[in-house]
């Protein structure tokens, strides 16, 4: 079991700015506002290898009421219930503060491993770090996040006792991107996978600002979930931080194996669910349909949702698990779709069969002429897979009618049977050797 480090600190110290250093990725999001992130985030950190878990938690103290402010401050208790080592994060440009001093009693009471670390070093104040003596930790580390000062020191005390690592690193493990409108039940839905509340679940809509990776075991497989940020409509994406997620959301997608989209089936396929689905498949990644909230449908509703999915021409091809995660139903279902379009994404398709098949469909439906030229295909082969790239070679086919185009597309994805995934054709004209 890797070792837990938690960065704990009063808001708006640096905890966030500290995490992205160690993990070496914009991973969090850092703002001058205060209380941005709202739950715990965990990393994987990897150093000389070795790796530990490092979980940044929500500030424990907001200086504005807060609905979330009862429930970060739970999230703190449990981050410090589960850590090796806590790194109590504090402020010299600000200096000691009264949270900070209840906080250093918390810390002190729950008999941990505790390391002070003093952020903005860089910043001259009339008083030094020595005021932080009165907090009473005999280990302590200056340092400056945001201008690189002693991080690499950091990281050594951190990784000083951790062994070297045994198991499969996160990069071997599927990684699944878990995407939809705000207040869909993402987090719920990674929690009741977990089944401990790890992520802050609110019926306040856009609670999630920033996404959070997670390992689970599902029936003896591991996978990587990465609960994103809710996407909203455009024009309410106003402030810098929400815009920001829906662009991390979308880069989720593309990083990872599989996207799991996510549909609210008592606001079922409403515009802003269109605009996902078709972002999701522009970047091609395999995609399963999850529909949450099935606990507040009857059994007609639930036979309306289904007919419409097979109605709806943008998911033709993608299974949809129907699921709720207030009542832990539909998962099983849901991961054998997941386990399935996994292989699906991975697999490697002869060109033999690709050649069978375009033999057929030429067959089925031979190339229009456009003007005086006919385009010919030669042959076709994987050119990548999730999505799978088929590469047609040939003559004039940059003259290939677009319906033409369609109906290979579909064609193909028919014979195929590849289920979940996403096929995109491309083109490439063979050279005259006469010109």
């Amino acid at each position: 079991m890797n070792k837990t480090i938690a960065l704990v600190g009063r808001t708006n110290v640096g905890k966030s700015s500290i995490f992205n250093k160690l993990v070496k990725a914009k991973s969090s999001i850092v703002s001058s506002q205060e209380g941005l992130t709202r739950d715990m985030k965990t990393a994987e950190v990897k150093f000389d290898k070795k790796t530990i878990q490092l979980v940044d938690t929500g500030g424990f103290y907001t200086s504005k009421d807060d609905d979330l402010e009862d429930l970060i401050l739970i999230k703190a208790h449990e981050a410090i219930g589960t850590a090796d080592l806590i790194l109590f994060i504090v402020d010299k440009k600000f200096g000691l503060s009264p949270f900070d001093k209840e906080l250093g009693n918390i810390l002190r009471k729950s008999g941990k491993e505790v390391v002070l670390v003093v952020n903005k070093i860089d910043v001259k104040t009339d008083e030094g770090t020595e005021i932080f003596h009165e907090l009473g930790f005999a280990k302590k580390i200056e340092i400056s996040a945001e201008h690189n000062l002693n991080i690499d020191d950091l990281k050594e005390l951190i990784f000083k006792d951790v062994p070297e690592d045994e198991e499969l690193s996160n990069n071997q493990i599927p990684k699944i991107s878990v995407i939809g409108k705000p207040n869909v039940g993402k987090s719920s839905t990674v929690n009741a996978l977990l089944d401990q509340d790890k992520m802050i679940v609110s019926d306040i809509a856009g609670t999630t600002i920033d996404s959070v990776d997670v390992k689970i075991n599902y029936r003896s497989k591991d996978y990587l979930l990465v609960d994103t940020a809710g996407i909203r409509r455009k024009n309410k994406t106003t402030e810098k931080e929400e815009k920001f997620s829906v662009i991390k959301a979308l880069d989720s997608i593309e990083k990872s194996d599989l996207t799991l989209l996510m549909l609210d089936a008592t606001n079922f396929l409403v515009e802003q669910d269109m605009k996902l689905i078709e972002k999701a498949k522009e970047i091609g990644r395999s995609m399963v349909i999850v529909v949450n909230k099935i606990d507040l449908m009857t059994k007609e509703e639930i036979k309306k949702i289904e007919d419409r999915i097979n109605e709806e021409s943008s998911l033709v091809g993608f299974p949809s698990a129907m699921i709720s995660a207030l009542e832990k139903k539909g998962f099983r279902t849901l991961f054998d779709y997941v386990y399935r379009v996994l292989e699906n994404s991975n697999m490697k398709i002869s060109t033999n069969k690709l050649n069978k098949i375009l033999v057929d469909a030429k067959e089925s439906k031979s190339i229009p002429y456009k003007g005086k030229f006919r385009p010919k295909i030669r042959y076709v082969h994987q050119g990548g897979r999730n999505p799978h790239v088929l590469t047609f070679h040939g003559n004039s086919l940059d003259k290939l009618e677009g319906s033409y185009v369609r109906f290979l597309g579909n064609y193909f994805h028919k014979k195929l049977n590849l289920m979940g995934t996403n096929i995109k054709l491309k083109f490439i004209n063979s050279k005259n050797p006469y010109k």
